[in-house]
């Protein structure tokens, strides 16, 4: 409680002081200051109307998304399950292909270590070597 006592005591004494030493007159700082809280008013109004628009304009943004995203959903999903449809089989004919030409090739145990820069290149070695 004592803080707030305080508060207001300065506050008072801010008012009363810049009354006092105030460079226009009574009348010019009293229509003043009721210019200066109309203007406030109106542009309080003005954050409360936009305030009020963001609102009903986030609300709508809501309900759009919630009205398309399943259909989004579902359309991603159907296009996915037709491209594994389509992709598995070539897949696995890569797979098989790949199996006959390492079986093809011949088989060797030795590897040739190249250093190119920071690289490392294992490669078999050299038929004959």
């Amino acid at each position: 409680m004592g803080f707030f006592k305080g508060i207001l005591f300065g506050a008072g004494l801010g008012t009363l002081g810049g009354l006092l030493l105030a460079p226009r007159k009574g009348e010019e700082t009293r229509e003043k200051l009721i210019t200066n809280t109309r203007e406030l008013v109106v542009l309080t109004d003005e954050l409360n109307d936009n305030l009020t628009a963001f609102r009903e304009s986030a609300t709508n943004l809501k309900n759009t998304f919630d009205t398309l995203a399943p259909a989004f959903k579902s359309g991603v999903e159907k296009d996915l399950e037709e491209f594994r449809f389509q992709a598995d089989p070539r897949i696995q004919q890569i797979q098989a292909q790949l199996e006959k030409i390492n079986q093809a090739l011949p088989q060797t145990k030795d590897t040739t270590v190249i250093k190119k820069g920071r690289f490392l290149l294992t490669r078999p070695a050299e038929i004959g070597e």
